[in-house]
């Protein structure tokens, strides 16, 4: 949610308007869904075990709730 926020920080410009934001974040979030499993694959392979489907679909749901929030 922060990269918006450092990239203008760093002279950045985004273009408008705000409701552009939230059509293309929730379009890349949905990408994962609902098979948010294919995210963790990599991740396992260097050992992180506890990235479960169930943590994985409780992130998307908290990332598009966070999206909604801030953009809506």
């Amino acid at each position: 949610m922060t990269f918006a926020d450092r990239y203008l920080a760093a002279g950045g410009r985004l273009a408008e308007p705000c409701a552009a934001y939230l059509y293309w974040r929730v379009i890349d979030a949905l990408a994962f869904a609902p098979d948010s499993e294919k995210v963790a694959v990599p991740w396992r392979e260097l050992g992180r075990a506890d990235l479960d489907p169930a943590l994985l679909s409780s992130r998307l749901e908290e990332y598009l709730h966070a999206l909604f929030e801030r953009y809506a």
